[in-house]
């Protein structure tokens, strides 16, 4: 779930850099790929582990882990919706395409006002 979570945050802060700039290719769409692939592991997990349960299952041990695992899987459904809908929004205004380097880990260090 922490893999989900961090590589969502890292998808969503490169997509909004990316408006911000305006420019094309996108390093979110690996964070994306990141997230989409721990969710569905955590899927599978959740899915494998139900016939696995017993009657002397604690429910209320089990419901809230499994409404925040689904709560994550939403988030990155919605993360790659905003990401498709940035890609469309790059193609209609035509974002200037760059030669993808290395970025400083923390953007944010240059410019005060992110």
């Amino acid at each position: 779930m922490v893999k989900m979570s961090l590589e969502s945050g890292e998808a969503l802060k490169e997509l909004a850099l990316t408006i911000k700039a305006m420019v094309k290719p996108f390093p979110a769409d690996i964070h994306i790929q990141n997230s989409k692939s721990a969710a569905k592991s955590l899927n599978s997990l959740l899915k494998s582990s139900v016939g696995l349960w017993d009657d002397n299952m604690d429910l209320s041990r089990v419901v809230p882990v499994a409404t925040v695992a689904s709560l994550l899987i939403d988030v990155v459904n919605c993360t790659q919706e905003i990401a498709d809908a940035i890609h469309e929004l790059a193609s209609i205004v035509n974002f200037e395409a760059i030669q993808l380097t290395s970025r400083p880990k923390n953007p944010r260090s240059d410019n005060p006002k992110l």
